[in-house]
């Protein structure tokens, strides 16, 4: 079936309705996607979640984004009904007079956020206007449901100017133009009243006041009625423009201004209107609606395809269905698990090298995850903050894998494991926690894929380089705190070696990176140092680098040392990489997270206490050592 429901009922989409839509380019956010990634973002905002819990008939039925947003589209009261607003606070809630479910954090549906929406809005622009460091997690939980709410509301009555009809003989201008019809459409109005307008313009100097009244009041109501109409058809873009030059795609709500106000002819952006009018007007015969819905996708992808602007969208929709990430992070958490079986078990050079190879599937994964981001977005692997924890995890992964390809201490192979499991799930849950596209356009301050190429890039491979140190470090500090392998100092030796050369490998590529970026801010900005904070940043790893490496070839730092000196180089990494951004201020000033600033201070705090906990355990061993040597 196409799409078929009794009333109140659940919607239900053939696979072929469903693969039509998924493959419809639209264009948002300044980037050509398909559909299918524009629902999976949009109810990720709303819902924390791609996929949709509800009931239908007492039973609990999952229903994708694609289901969910075409439910919005064409059956808005059912979605309302729908419980696919997140509160992480049931204090949201209640502050708007609405009854709260039991537990703190749960999902409400439209319906039952509707008694207090007048409430909730009055709310959240109370509390907008408050400075941010002064906002209460609730007010922040407030703004963000309001939020949610207008976008639900724009979603479903996205297509409004396809489903109204607009009477005829309340108003003298549609009467003039349509006297032999009851009712007409959007694409009608558009298609004859602006010639008509043109000719009422000028008969109208020849009139007097009295008989140019009804005209204006009528011009004036007509425009109303299109105001109502044109009000949420802004959403999205759906038609590309005739114009090869220009690059901005037209929405409904365009077109319908546009049609009004430019000499241009209208009459192929209006065909397009007429066939979603057609859409809505099929929902009840599913053979109808598929030949109308294959007529749209038919002439969407040829505007699309004739501009090249669509030969990118089923590999998109491969690359969200194929879920590489998801697999990925199971297969590292499968890999960590078996290489800590090899801790239980007697050291064996042939089991810890067949282990360390269990880290390439899910580097594998990882890999063709970010490849296929590269040629989705005909761009280098990082341009994003989301993007920076894929590539910085596929970095320490891989080193985990190298290093322990010579060193064979399995400590390597573990943190590889470790840190791919732990990446993959921060990008997870900064991904939800956003809840918007992670491959959006390029903002103008970075749009050059040459120093994307080689400043960003070599930087990222340094921070990812820069975390493994800080892991190694971290390792020895433990090993120490808690007494283990005191016995084999050679340990602590090899450790501390290759601790040394990560050390190196994070100072080459910080260093190359950041000479780089000055090369490209003297190119971009006329200056090649500028004091900026993300300069500042990135030039304390270097400094920090050099210090302790000119320091332990100088000899005043041993392995123990440079494990806390790792660990310190850890925490300028999560500053230079996360902290910067936060501070708002600098050209560098993008890709905001919220509520960073609690998470940085409490990792710099254990951080710091885990330093010194490990100097003090180091110091008491050295003494103790220097006691006992006869």
């Amino acid at each position: 079936m196409v799409a078929s429901m009794a009333a109140a009922e659940i919607p239900v989409w053939s696979d072929d309705v469903l693969d039509l839509f998924a493959s419809i380019p639209v264009q948002e956010s300044g980037r050509i996607k398909p559909l299918d990634t524009v629902a999976r973002f949009y109810l990720l905002r709303l819902n924390g979640k791609r996929s949709l819990r509800v009931e239908n008939d007492g039973k609990s039925q999952s229903r994708s984004s694609l289901e969910w947003f075409l439910d919005c589209l064409f059956y808005p009261e059912v979605t309302d009904t729908y419980r696919c607003f997140s509160v992480d606070s049931y204090e949201a809630v209640t502050a708007a007079g609405i009854e709260a479910h039991g537990k703190k954090r749960d999902r409400y549906s439209y319906h039952e956020l509707q008694p207090g929406l007048d409430r909730l809005m009055s709310l959240a622009q109370k509390a907008a206007e408050l400075p941010p460091e002064t906002q209460t997690f609730v007010d922040t939980q407030i703004i963000t449901l309001a939020g949610n709410v207008l976008a639900y509301e724009s979603l479903t009555h996205f297509l409004d100017f396809a489903k109204i009809r607009y009477e005829t003989e309340n108003n003298a201008i549609l009467t003039s133009v349509f006297n032999d019809r009851e009712t007409v459409r959007t694409s009608d109005i558009l298609e004859k009243i602006p010639k008509h307008m043109e000719t009422l313009i000028e008969q109208s100097h020849q009139l007097s006041d009295e008989e140019r009244q009804p005209l204006s009041q009528g011009i004036n109501q007509l425009f109303s009625l299109l105001d109502h109409a044109v009000l949420n058809a802004g959403l999205f873009a759906f038609l590309a423009p005739d114009e090869r030059e220009e690059n901005v795609w037209l929405s409904p709500a365009d077109i319908m201004e546009q049609s009004f106000e430019s000499t241009a002819s209208m009459d192929g952006y209006i065909e397009g209107l007429r066939i979603f009018e057609a859409m809505t007007d099929s929902l009840t015969s599913p053979s109808a609606f598929y030949d109308t819905l294959r007529n749209l996708h038919r002439v969407l992808i040829s505007r699309a395809t004739a501009r090249n602007e669509y030969k990118h969208i089923n590999l998109e929709i491969h690359y969200y269905r194929a879920n590489y990430l998801f697999f990925s992070q199971w297969l590292f958490l499968t890999s960590f698990l078996l290489i800590a079986i090899t801790w239980l078990r007697k050291k064996s050079d042939g089991w810890s090298l067949l282990m360390n190879f269990s880290l390439l599937p899910p580097i594998a994964l990882l890999a063709i995850s970010i490849t296929l981001r590269c040629i989705i977005r005909e761009r280098p692997p990082v341009t994003t903050l989301y993007e920076t924890i894929l590539f910085s995890t596929l970095i320490a992964a891989l080193l985990g894998f190298a290093l322990e390809l010579v060193s064979r201490n399995r400590i390597s192979m573990s943190l590889g494991a470790l840190f791919g499991l732990l990446g993959l799930f921060f990008a997870w849950r900064y991904e939800a926690r956003e809840g918007t596209d992670t491959m959006p356009a390029v903002i103008a301050v970075l749009d050059t894929n040459f120093w994307l190429a080689i400043h960003v890039t070599t930087i990222i491979i340094g921070y990812g380089a820069g975390l493994f140190t800080a892991a190694l470090g971290h390792v020895s500090v433990f090993l120490r705190i808690l007494r283990l392998k005191q016995h084999r100092p050679s340990f602590f030796n090899d450790l501390g070696r290759i601790t040394y050369g990560v050390f190196s490998f994070c100072l080459v590529f910080t260093l190359i990176g950041t000479v780089l970026g000055g090369i490209w801010a003297a190119q971009s900005w006329g200056r090649f140092w500028g004091w900026d904070p993300k300069e500042n940043g990135a030039l304390l790893i270097v400094l920090w680098a050099l210090a302790i490496l000119h320091a332990r070839r100088g000899g005043y730092l041993r392995h123990d040392g440079i494990a806390l000196s790792a660990i310190v180089l850890g925490m300028i990494v999560v500053f230079a990489w996360w902290g910067v951004n936060a501070l708002g201020v600098g050209l560098h000033s993008y890709g905001f997270t919220s509520g960073i600033w609690g998470v940085l201070l409490a990792f710099w705090a254990v951080e710091t206490a885990i330093i010194l906990a490990g100097a003090v355990t180091m110091w008491f061993y050295r003494d103790k050592k220097r006691l006992s040597a006869p």
